[in-house]
C-alpha cells in the first residue's frame, strides 16, 4: 500500500511541476530561464540565450529553489558531475540545469552556449573606399560570425546592422561585433571619400542653326584634369578636344571624366538645326556644242530664291533670269539662295564652243592684183579642211583645195568647212588686173670685170615707178634712179614698182671679177743651153727682157739664152696681172762642172729626167712647196727619171745632198 502510495505522489509531483511550468512559461526566453515547481521547486540559468564564449568557456550559474539535488544537461544528456549551481561549458550546445527534490525535479528553460574564436572587426571595401557621387561604396565588416552595428563619423546608422553596407556619404566609417556581447570588437575606422562629379556646360561660339554644308562650334568648359567624349544623339564621334565642329542636325552632348577621380557626368545638350535645302538643277534647252558665233540656252529649275550663274566657278555679275544665253565654252551652273541664306549648288554643264576655221587668204604675191595678162595670182587658206571657193558669188566648180590660181579680175571669196563641222566665209577679195611693167638691164648675161675697174649698169622701163636694185637677192638700199655703178662680183637685178602696184624684174647681170695674181719667177736652174725661168702659175703668161715685150714667150717658163733682167706677167680673158719682179740672168763664164741639176721636161706631167755629173752616190729628195719631203732616193748613175704621175699639180723643189739645186713643176 505505502508502494502504491509513493508512486501517485510521484505522478502527482510530475503533473503539478508540468503544469506550472507550462502556466509560468518555462520554455520562453528573457534575462532568467527558471523552472518552478508546485512545491516551490526551481531552476533556473542566469544567462541569457545565447550565450557566447569570446574565445573561452562560458560560465553558466543557476538559481535554484527548494532542490536537494542539481545535474546539467547538455543537448538532452546529463553531465556527469555536474551538480553545482555552476557549470563551465567548454563544448557548444543546448544546456539546461534539473533541480530535484525527492521524487520531483525540474528543468530549466534551454540556454544555446556558443564558442567563437576571439572577435577581430574589421572593415574591408572590395572595389575600394572612393566612389563617384550618385554611386556608393560597399563596405564588409570580417572578422567572425556577430552581430554587427555600422557608425558613420560615430553615428549609429540605422540602416547598418548587416554584414554589409554601402556607404553613399563621404566619413568615417566604423563596424562593431556584438555590440551587446562580452566579446564584443570595434573595427579600425575606413575614410569613405565620395568625389564630386564633373560639372560642364556646353555652349554654341556661334549660331545653332546652319545651311548643309557648313559647320557649327560646340565649346566645352573643361579642365586640364578633364577629358572630353563627345555624341551626336547616342553615337560617339570624337574623343579629346575641348570643341567640337558639328556638322549633322540633332543633340549634342558630351560625357566628361575627370581622369584624377574617374568620375564622369553628362553635360547639359544642345540642339543644332541644319535648313533644308533646295534642290537646283540646270539643263540645257539647246545642244551644248555649238560653232563660235552660234549660241546655247540653259535654263534652271523654278525655285524660290536669288539665282545666280557661274562659268568656271566665277560669278557672271548681274544675270538673275531662270535662263541663260552663252556664247563661249565653259562649265556651266546655278546657285540659288533661300531665305534662310543657304545656298544650293546644281550640276555643272559643259557647253563647247568649236572654233571656225582659219578663212583668211594669203597670196603668192605682195600686192593681190593681176598684173599682165599672163599673169596668175595664187591665193591660200588654212589647210585640212574643205572648200568652195566663190567668183562674184558664184560657186566656182572644180575649185575645192586651200588654194586658188586667179587669172582674171573679180570678186573672190573661200568657204572653209572645218573638221569640227563648223563654217567660216571669208571677206570677198577684190581682184584688179593691170598691164605689166617692163624694165630692163644694160648690160645684162655674163659680164667679165677686171679687178680694180667699175662697171656702169642702166635700167630701162616702159612705165613710170619706183625702182630696186639687187645684189645677190639682197635690196640695195639707197639706190633708186635707173644707175648702178659696181666693181663687187655677183648677180644683179633690178626691179620696177609701177603706180599700180604692178611688179616686175630685170634679166640678171652676172658680174666675174677676174683677179689675176702677180707671179713670181723661179730659178730653174742653168743648163747647156742657158738659164732656165720658171713661175709659180700654169698658164696666161708674158716674158720681158729688160722690160720689152719678146715676142711668142707665153709660156709657164722660159729659156733666157741672154744676159739681161728678165720678168712676166699673167694674162687671164683680158686682165692682166702686174708686173713680177725682175730675174737678173748673166751667163758667161759659167763652169760646166758647177752647173746645177739638168730637168726636163719642165714642166713635166707622168716624169722627170734629173742629170747631173756628180749625181751618182748621191742622196736625191724632193719637197713640195710646204717644205714636206714627196720622194728620195741614192743616184746609182748620174742620169734617172722620176715617176710624177702621183705628184699633185704644182711647184717642187729637187735636193743633190744638202745643197739646194732647182725646181719644177707638175701639171696636169
Amino acid at each position: 500500500m505505502i508502494f502504491r502510495l509513493n508512486l501517485v505522489w510521484g505522478l502527482m509531483c510530475f503533473f503539478t511541476l508540468t503544469v506550472h511550468a507550462q502556466q509560468e512559461g518555462m520554455g520562453e526566453r528573457g534575462n532568467r530561464v527558471a523552472a518552478t515547481g508546485e512545491a516551490g521547486l526551481t531552476a533556473t540559468i542566469n544567462q541569457p540565450s545565447p550565450a557566447i564564449g569570446c574565445g573561452q568557456p562560458v560560465t553558466l550559474t543557476a538559481t535554484i529553489t527548494g532542490a536537494t539535488e542539481i545535474s546539467w544537461k547538455r543537448n538532452g544528456e546529463f553531465i556527469n558531475g555536474a551538480t553545482t549551481n555552476t557549470f563551465i561549458a567548454n563544448q557548444p550546445g543546448i544546456y539546461q540545469v534539473v533541480a530535484i527534490s525527492l521524487l520531483c525535479q525540474v528543468e530549466s528553460a534551454p540556454v544555446e552556449v556558443i564558442l567563437e574564436s576571439p572577435l577581430m572587426a574589421t572593415i574591408v571595401a572590395p572595389s575600394g573606399s572612393a566612389a563617384c557621387e550618385g554611386n556608393s561604396v560597399q563596405l564588409q565588416a570580417t572578422g567572425g560570425i556577430a552581430q554587427w552595428q555600422w557608425y558613420r563619423n560615430g553615428v549609429a546608422l540605422n540602416d547598418g546592422t548587416s554584414e554589409f553596407y554601402d556607404a553613399s556619404l563621404p566619413g568615417d566609417y566604423v563596424v562593431v561585433g556584438n555590440e551587446e556581447a562580452v566579446c564584443a570588437s570595434t573595427s579600425q575606422p575606413m575614410q569613405v571619400v565620395i568625389h564630386p562629379l564633373p560639372v560642364v556646360q556646353l555652349t554654341w561660339a556661334g549660331a545653332a542653326e546652319i545651311c548643309p554644308g557648313d559647320s557649327a562650334i560646340v565649346l566645352s568648359t573643361i579642365s586640364e584634369q578633364e577629358q572630353v567624349e563627345w555624341y551626336h544623339e547616342e553615337s560617339m564621334i570624337s574623343v579629346g578636344n575641348n570643341e567640337l565642329t558639328a556638322t549633322l542636325a540633332g543633340e549634342y552632348h558630351a560625357l566628361i571624366t575627370n581622369t584624377t577621380t574617374g568620375c564622369s557626368n553628362w553635360s547639359n545638350t544642345l540642339n543644332l538645326t541644319v535648313f533644308p535645302i533646295q534642290s537646283i538643277v540646270v539643263t540645257a534647252l539647246t545642244p551644248p556644242v555649238f560653232c563660235e558665233g552660234e549660241s546655247a540656252t540653259l535654263a534652271a529649275n523654278t525655285i524660290s530664291g536669288v539665282l545666280s550663274w557661274y562659268e568656271n566657278n566665277l560669278l557672271l555679275a548681274g544675270i538673275t533670269d531662270a535662263t541663260l544665253t552663252i556664247y563661249s565654252g565653259g562649265n556651266f551652273s546655278a546657285r540659288i539662295t533661300d531665305v534662310n541664306g543657304c545656298t544650293a549648288i546644281s550640276n555643272e554643264v559643259l557647253i563647247e564652243s568649236l572654233p571656225l576655221p582659219d578663212a583668211s587668204m594669203e597670196f603668192d604675191a605682195s600686192n593681190p592684183i593681176l598684173c599682165g595678162a599672163e599673169d596668175t595670182l595664187v591665193v591660200y587658206t588654212s589647210t585640212g579642211n574643205s572648200y568652195a571657193w566663190y567668183s562674184q558669188t558664184e560657186l566656182m566648180t572644180g575649185a575645192e583645195t586651200s588654194e586658188l590660181a586667179i587669172t582674171e579680175p573679180g570678186s573672190y571669196s573661200v568657204q572653209v568647212i572645218g573638221a569640227n563641222g563648223c563654217v567660216a566665209n571669208s571677206n570677198p577679195l577684190e581682184i584688179a588686173s593691170f598691164d605689166a611693167p617692163v624694165v630692163t638691164l644694160e648690160p645684162n648675161g655674163s659680164v667679165n670685170l677686171c679687178e680694180g675697174q667699175v662697171q656702169l649698169l642702166e635700167a630701162f622701163t616702159s612705165s613710170q615707178g619706183q625702182l630696186h636694185w639687187y645684189m645677190n637677192g639682197t635690196w640695195i638700199e639707197g639706190v633708186v634712179d635707173g644707175f648702178l655703178e659696181t666693181s663687187e662680183q655677183g648677180s644683179y637685178q633690178v626691179a620696177i614698182i609701177d603706180d599700180n602696184g604692178c611688179e616686175a624684174f630685170s634679166e640678171t647681170a652676172f658680174m666675174d671679177v677676174i683677179v689675176v695674181n702677180t707671179p713670181i719667177i723661179i730659178d730653174g736652174g742653168i743648163t747647156a743651153e742657158g738659164q732656165l725661168l720658171l713661175t709659180d702659175e700654169a698658164a696666161g703668161h708674158q716674158w720681158y727682157l729688160n722690160g720689152e715685150m719678146i715676142p711668142g714667150a707665153t709660156g709657164a717658163d722660159f729659156l733666157a739664152t741672154e744676159d739681161g733682167v728678165y720678168s712676166v706677167i699673167l694674162i687671164e680673158d683680158v686682165c692682166e696681172s702686174e708686173v713680177s719682179d725682175g730675174f737678173e740672168v748673166v751667163l758667161g763664164g759659167v763652169n760646166e762642172d758647177e752647173l746645177n741639176i739638168v730637168l726636163f721636161p719642165n714642166p713635166c706631167n707622168e716624169r722627170i729626167t734629173v742629170r747631173h755629173q756628180e749625181l751618182q752616190g748621191k742622196l736625191v729628195s724632193i719637197y713640195d712647196v710646204s717644205g714636206r719631203l714627196v720622194w728620195a732616193t741614192r743616184a746609182d748613175k748620174s742620169s734617172f727619171q722620176v715617176d710624177t704621175g702621183s705628184f699633185r699639180e704644182g711647184l717642187y723643189q729637187i735636193h743633190m745632198g744638202s745643197i739646194y739645186k732647182a725646181f719644177f713643176m707638175v701639171v696636169r
